[in-house]
């Protein structure tokens, strides 16, 4: 993945709000910023699943996601790509933000994810 020349600076970036973004694996994801991560939806193979990339100005390895436009706030207040079900039990995935980050690429006309 490559720099993107109009990608919006770290410090600029919102908490909680969802932004079209040039990375590996997103096309959407929700910033958040205790850890500069956009979650988005991922494809491998044929799972799809919330997957957290990092915004460029991080720095390497793992700075991949240039967020290009901020789209709207996300009304779920957890971001995290999974959260834990039960004690001592796999954790569940984040069934609520998965459906909202789906239903915006569909008002947006854009794949959540790129393939």
């Amino acid at each position: 993945m490559r720099e993107h020349p109009d990608r919006i600076p770290i410090e600029q970036c919102r908490h909680g709000w969802l932004y079209k973004i040039y990375s590996r694996n997103l096309h959407l994801g929700v910033y958040r910023e205790s850890d500069h991560g956009f979650v988005g939806i991922r494809r491998k193979f044929t799972l799809r699943y919330l997957f957290a990339e990092f915004h460029w100005d991080t720095g390497e390895p793992y700075g991949t996601a240039n967020p290009l436009e901020a789209i709207c706030e996300c009304p779920i207040s957890s971001l995290n790509e999974y959260f834990p079900s039960a004690p001592n039990a796999h954790p569940a995935q984040n069934q609520e933000l998965f459906e909202w980050i789906e239903l915006q690429a569909k008002l947006l006309g854009v794949a959540p994810e790129s393939c």
